[in-house]
């Protein structure tokens, strides 16, 4: 968070981080400066903008020069990714500028959803305290309810207007707008405001300068703002190397150590961590010191008294790092458990809810043990199962909610109207997601506008469920279909598998006794079989080939496509006579003209085999439109087939009638409905014994 600074503040400079640490302390002051303000040879060079006021993260000393806890950063940071980074630090509205000119490569800076839309961050590696400042006369405040419906002022910046809406979106205001820190302490001096709501960074060195007489920090901090580094969008390279980089510092416990070294929170978690060692290695010499009580008590005595004194200090230290994380523990209770807005805590991997606070029970009318613990599928009673699909999908694709809409019935089945929020949070190791549920039930009966802004979000998340649907239902449908052509091809292949392996015994049996001509026939009906299978396979290959085919759409001049292929036909049987009928005026089409020509073939030889033992037989190809689009028809006079069983005609190797009746494959009209539903169309079939069929296509998808 980054509000304007005072003209003081502007002072700047460049500074270049050596790749390679520091030059020796014994070379002369002008080699020094030289050296110091030259890139690294051969090292690639980014600039690196900052803010000339932002203790403790970045600031100019008295000299002019860059220090603090992103300084340090940096150079651990360049030799870790090859670069040189060169440091200006300026007034914050004037570096922010740069990165958005293309003045500088990267800066480092708070989240927010305003700033994504023209910058791509980095994973956060540090979190800005935010605290609460006071008159030093008022109470302390020791939670966020106790800034609920008082007067707060805050800094009149984007940052700060982001983490409002989202994190601390329980405080209602009123809240006094300032345009710098220091009239936002002043406000709170002055009695304008009541509580103030602040970065450390910004307002503990106006405080020590004096700026607002009779104002206090509070014990109350908060860190709920993502701090970290940004570059222009599209650099995807660039932050991929920061990523790296950080990471690579996290593993080795640098970035940890600037971390303790600079921010003070990290500083007490190392000091609490030291006197829990000390008070380990004390308790293991304690009994050291027992066990040789009989050596010499005189020299006992004297050890004891001093490692005595030693402990009383120790232990003074260890209450005093104890109470202040008592008081850390009642601060984060008072920020979650008795938070006024419903929160709760997931995790991730499992799905499953790990915490709720009250509010949540309250705005769901159970108690927590009915909702720790369970999947988020468990509890359907209270949000369905489509709508949380539609969440995750968004927490997948975002990576956060920012109030999403959302419907929770509670147990008394009465619904509420909410807004979620949610973001990931890492918690030891496990990631975890947090999310901040809104009841804004009664600000939509009161507020027109806002209602309607809420129904297009309702029907947009309506509209994605609709999506949902239809692709489940086209899931369960590919997948029943999968099943069948399986069992299809598994039976139709496992004949031609079973007859071979017969006439391979009794060839085995016939070549044992010598019967040499009952062999030779076995050897044919294996190699029949053999063909067979062949045959099979190669229908199922250009099967499956068809839908993985891109299309080729072009116009095919349907009328000369359908008399060329009934040409080469009726040419193969010279001999044969059948009455062909083709409409004069059979309309093009924008199709495939390669796959096209494989559905006419199709289509017409079956026409003209299972007509064959009629004695006038006929063919005639027309067509019609209805709603549905343009249909082509094949109709002939032949021998039929009974409708009950139509569908097995679009299963692989499925006939109706005996190979040797007609012959065929079985799998043209599987290989017909391929092509026209990889084109977006239909087709379908009429028929009867004795009568004839009627085959329809289209090949354009609905209107």
């Amino acid at each position: 968070m980054r509000p304007p600074t005072p003209a003081t503040r502007t002072r700047q400079t460049d500074r270049t981080l050596p790749a390679h640490g520091e030059l020796g302390r014994r070379r002369f002051l002008l080699g020094a400066l030289v050296l110091a303000a030259l890139p690294a040879r051969g090292a690639e060079v980014l600039r690196y903008a900052g803010d000339a006021a932002f203790h403790p993260f970045e600031w100019l000393d008295e000299q002019g020069r860059p220090q603090g806890f992103q300084i340090e950063l940096l150079r651990e940071l360049g030799p870790l990714i090859g670069v040189t980074f060169t440091v200006k630090l300026q007034a914050w509205a004037a570096s922010e500028a740069a990165l958005r000119g293309g003045q500088a490569d990267l800066v480092a800076m708070v989240q927010t959803a305003e700033r994504k839309g023209w910058a791509a961050f980095a994973d956060g590696h540090a979190t800005p305290a935010i605290a609460v400042y006071r008159r030093q006369s008022d109470p302390d405040p020791q939670d966020l309810a106790a800034l609920v419906e008082r007067r707060v002022a805050v800094p009149d910046g984007e940052p700060m207007r982001d983490t409002l809406d989202t994190w601390l979106s329980q405080l209602r205001g009123p809240f006094v707008m300032r345009s710098t820190p220091e009239q936002v302490l002043v406000a709170v001096a002055r009695g304008d405001a009541d509580l103030a709501l602040l970065p450390r960074a910004y307002a503990d060195p106006l405080l020590a300068r004096g700026v607002a007489p009779g104002v206090v920090a509070s014990s109350l901090v908060l860190r709920v703002q993502n701090y970290g580094f940004a570059v222009v969008p599209g650099n995807e390279a660039l932050r991929g190397r920061l990523e790296a980089g950080l990471h690579a510092l996290e593993r080795s416990g640098q970035l940890e150590a600037l971390r303790v070294k600079w921010l003070s929170s990290h500083r007490d978690v190392a000091e609490r961590e030291r006197l829990s060692q000390g008070l380990t290695r004390q308790k293991a010499l304690t009994w050291g010191l027992a066990s040789a009580a009989g050596l010499g008590l005189l020299v006992l005595g004297g050890v004891s008294l001093r490692r005595g004194r030693q402990l009383l200090a120790e232990r003074r230290q260890r209450d005093r790092a104890e109470a202040a994380l008592q008081q850390a523990e009642q601060v984060l209770d008072r920020s979650f458990t008795l938070n006024p807005e419903p929160m709760l805590l997931i995790d991730r991997a499992e799905g499953r809810v790990h915490d709720t606070n009250a509010a949540l029970q309250t705005l769901l009318g159970v108690p927590a043990r009915e909702t720790v613990g369970k999947r988020l599928e468990e509890l359907g009673a209270h949000i369905d199962a489509l709508t949380l699909a539609r969440l995750e999908q968004a927490l997948d694709s975002d990576g956060a909610l920012d109030a999403a809409p959302l419907t929770i019935t509670s147990a008394d089945g009465h619904a509420h109207s909410c807004l979620v929020s949610a973001a990931g949070l890492d918690i030891g190791g496990v990631e975890h997601v947090f999310c901040i549920v809104r009841d804004v039930s009664a600000q939509l009966a009161r507020d027109a506008e806002l209602q309607a802004a809420y129904d297009a979000l309702v029907a947009e998340l309506a509209h994605t469920r609709q999506a949902l649907d239809g692709a489940a239902r086209r899931t369960a449908l590919a997948e029943r279909s999968l099943q069948d052509f399986t069992g299809a091809v598994a039976h139709d292949l496992r004949a031609p598998l079973l007859a071979m392996q017969g006439f391979t015994g009794l060839l085995r049996d016939r070549l044992k006794e010598g019967q040499l001509h009952e062999a030779e026939e076995y050897t044919e009906h294996i190699a029949r079989a053999t063909q067979r299978m062949n045959t099979m396979v190669n229908a199922l290959t250009g099967l499956a080939q068809v839908s993985r085919r891109p299309l080729q759409r072009q116009t095919v001049h349907m009328g000369q496509m359908a008399r060329e292929t009934w040409n080469m036909l009726s040419g193969s049987q010279a001999r044969r006579a059948v009455e062909f009928r083709l409409q004069d005026d059979l309309p093009d089409t924008l199709a495939d003209p390669d796959l096209t020509v494989h559905v006419w073939q199709n289509l017409l030889h079956n026409a003209w085999k299972y007509s064959a033992r009629v004695p006038d037989a006929k063919v005639a190809v027309t067509c019609l439109r209805d709603e549905r689009g343009l249909w082509y028809r094949v109709t002939d006079n032949g021998a039929g087939f009974d409708m009950a069983r139509a569908q097995q005609l679009f299963q692989p190797f499925q006939r109706l009638h005996s190979g040797s009746d007609f012959e065929g494959s079985g799998i043209g009209l599987s290989l017909v409905r391929r092509i026209v539903e990889h084109h977006g169309g239909e087709i379908r079939l009429r028929s009867a014994p004795g009568v004839g069929t009627v085959a329809e296509f289209t090949l354009d998808p609905p209107a």
